[in-house]
């Protein structure tokens, strides 16, 4: 059986030393990169009018994007969550009830709690079928809080002299 030879240890060390060097330098980076998407965050705030509707089928919300030399950021406004569940005991749920009416039973399920009857078309169903007061209510009592994401992506280098 062979034995670690010291040239082989301090490839080790080497290892270790270079691993923990980039894990310093990716903490620097990560606190730097979380500002950055914070003040990219705070702009699209700002500027609510140039938001756009998400393309991704099963999304929804909004997005601001930002086009940079060869990629591009985009903010993403989620729309709130739908609850999955609806405790029929609290005092929201009579709210609920009031607001849904007699579509209570098109717009939720019963189950040992209230749930949307298809959380993906919900809040279209809710726009559709009540009046628009009632439908933000309604949305705002039966969803939770989203945060702004930045995603980023890289874009194809355009080639000078071509369009």
């Amino acid at each position: 059986m062979k034995t670690k030879t010291p040239k082989t240890r301090k490839h080790i060390t080497h290892l270790v030393d270079r691993g923990f060097a980039i894990h310093q330098q990716l903490l620097l980076l990560n606190e730097e990169f979380k500002k950055i998407k914070d003040s990219l965050k705070e702009e699209a705030d700002a500027h609510p009018n140039e938001h756009l509707p998400l393309l991704e089928k099963d999304s929804e919300g909004k997005q601001w994007i930002i086009l940079g030399d060869g990629c591009e950021c985009r903010i993403v406004f989620p729309d709130a969550k739908i609850k999955s569940d609806l405790d029929p005991c609290t005092s929201d749920f009579l709210t609920i009830r009031s607001l849904a009416g007699d579509r209570l039973k098109t717009l939720f399920r019963k189950v040992t709690v209230y749930r949307p009857m298809d959380r993906k078309t919900f809040r279209g169903q809710v726009n559709n079928l009540l009046k628009p007061k009632d439908a933000a209510q309604l949305l705002d009592l039966c969803s939770s809080p989203t945060e702004a994401k930045a995603v980023w992506k890289a874009r194809p280098v355009k080639k000078e002299g071509r369009k």
